[in-house]
């Protein structure tokens, strides 16, 4: 009996089916389960412009300045930044303008400069092991939003003593220039870089930011006014050139995060070139400042002294000879370098800029 009773209803069930019916599933099953994961996004950060983004800054050199400088702020933690930083990877290439055509040139691949090479991020990876720029305090902020098994990546190439216009060197961040800095020099690293992103990850990453250092060189009174139409032309450069890499194919969607120039205003603090005057100063900052109001998807750090709620940080002092890290003039203490990285991450992570 109960075998001609399950003759009977099986049929019955495959024509039910078979015209539409609704036939019984296990609700253990549901449409959501048999969904793929998707996968994250790999987060990848350009960071260039002159000698404070290439790390012009030293953290000890038996003088202790960055343990000081963390001590002064707070920041009983910041071991790891001697160690290595896991979770944020830099591969970087720099130097000053003049040490390119000598190849004297700093690099994280010391065998092919060029090609790039992702380490744990860590100090002394400025213009030599004893110095560090802001890649140091940024990965200190953004190790908290990444792991070591899907870090962040850091795209770090930036040349100290760079400029739109220069009267002692050929090369230039002028895209129309013959030789420039973002043809012949960045965009062939940042290019080689994403590649071994993709040969690590085995799969594309997302160039979700560029990171920007500059402007004392273009400061003087014939260049400043000029400053915004050459600045606007490099990154809008960037943005066509790496749209394949940003999100949904659109490079507008590649955010630009800016930082003022030193503005304290004191000429001799400063450190001021001989043609630059602290009104050339506020006309360079002013055209930042704009960069970033008028337009999406940009943003910039508030280093400065006087805009409200500028961070103040501050460079190595001529009048005092206080030397607090920064080498040279226009260098920030290391106290300051560290917060200077902090505050680009903190506008990544505020901005929603990680995925």
């Amino acid at each position: 009996m109960k075998k001609s009773l399950v003759l009977v209803i099986l049929p019955s069930l495959l024509l039910l089916a078979a015209c539409g019916g609704n036939v019984p599933t296990s609700n253990t099953s549901t449409t959501e389960e048999s969904v793929e994961p998707t996968e994250k996004p790999i987060n990848v950060f350009v960071l260039s412009g002159q000698s404070n983004m290439e790390g012009n800054t030293q953290f000890d050199d038996g003088h202790g300045y960055l343990a000081e400088g963390l001590e002064e702020l707070g920041i009983t933690d910041a071991g790891v930044c001697y160690e290595g930083i896991k979770e944020v990877q830099t591969s970087f290439y720099g130097g000053g303008v003049f040490n390119i055509d000598s190849n004297k040139t700093v690099a994280s691949n010391k065998e092919d400069k060029m090609a790039g090479k992702f380490l744990d991020t860590v100090l002394g990876m400025g213009a030599d092991e004893k110095q560090f720029g802001p890649e140091v305090g940024a990965a200190y902020v953004l190790k908290n939003h990444a792991t070591e098994e899907a870090p962040i990546y850091l795209i770090k190439a930036a040349f100290g003593g760079s400029g739109f216009t220069s009267s002692w060197t050929r090369w230039s961040w002028d895209t129309t220039a013959q030789t420039n800095l973002y043809k012949d020099q960045l965009k062939i690293f940042v290019d080689n870089n994403l590649k071994l992103i993709e040969e690590i990850e085995g799969r594309k990453p997302t160039l979700k930011g560029f990171l920007w250092h500059q402007g004392e060189n273009d400061a003087d009174r014939t260049n400043g006014g000029k400053y915004q139409e050459r600045f606007d032309r490099l990154f809008g450069q960037f943005r066509e050139d790496y749209a394949e890499y940003a999100v949904d194919g659109d490079g507008e969607n590649i955010a630009l995060i800016d930082c003022y120039i030193f503005d304290k205003g004191d000429s001799d603090d400063a450190r001021l070139p001989s043609n630059v005057t602290v009104g050339d100063i506020k006309v360079l900052n002013g055209a930042k400042k704009a960069i970033s109001e008028e337009r999406e998807n940009n943003y910039i750090v508030n280093s400065s002294w006087q805009y409200e709620g500028g961070l103040k940080l501050q460079v190595n002092e001529n009048a005092s000879g206080v030397d607090h890290g920064g080498v040279g003039g226009q260098h920030y203490w290391a106290r300051d370098m560290f917060r200077l990285g902090m505050e680009y991450a903190r506008i990544i992570v505020d901005n929603k800029l990680l995925d």
